[in-house]
């Protein structure tokens, strides 16, 4: 199970879009029991933000990371979306890449995430099972969750300092 704020994610195919922190933060909250990996394309955001017993793993193309997800083994993955990886790739191609992901989150838990949406994510993201949206606020986070159940939103604070003010 992976904890984004105060979503949990039990398995699947889910689509995760969030800044930078959040998604370091869902990777390290995957239990070191079970094997995870990370998986990179060109560009990277967040792999010097994460840590703990993750295998990583970095394809240039996309044919590379289909490769790497083929033989993966581990119970979690983790594919950070960028968007260099289908600069040449065919649409076919593209459709191959998803329903791998698709294919692999029947069996195990595999998070796709970016930090930056474009039209690419956003076409798989109609693929996913469950598409998480994070969005920065001042005070906080905004939450969308969309999946089997509809759409859910919720506000996860920034707890900084005393929330309440108590009598004595």
């Amino acid at each position: 199970m992976i904890e984004v704020l105060s979503v949990q994610i039990d398995g699947g195919f889910t689509a995760l879009s969030a800044p930078a922190e959040v998604c370091a933060k869902s990777i390290r909250s995957a239990d070191s029991r079970f094997p995870s990996m990370y998986i990179c394309g060109n560009h990277s955001s967040i792999i010097d933000r994460i840590d703990g017993n993750l295998h990583i793993r970095r394809g240039f193309t996309i044919h590379q990371v289909m490769e790497i997800l083929l033989n993966s083994y581990e119970d979690t993955v983790f594919i950070e979306h960028d968007p260099l990886l289908f600069e040449d790739c065919s649409f076919y191609t593209l459709e191959d890449f998803v329903m791998l992901l698709r294919q692999i989150g029947r069996d195990r838990l595999l998070i796709y995430l970016t930090t930056e949406r474009d039209r690419i994510f956003d076409f798989i993201t109609n693929l996913a099972d469950r598409y998480i949206y994070v969005e920065e606020d001042a005070g906080g986070y905004y939450i969308a969750d969309v999946g089997v159940n509809g759409l859910t939103q919720r506000f996860y604070p920034k707890i900084s300092g005393q929330l309440t003010l108590e009598v004595f």
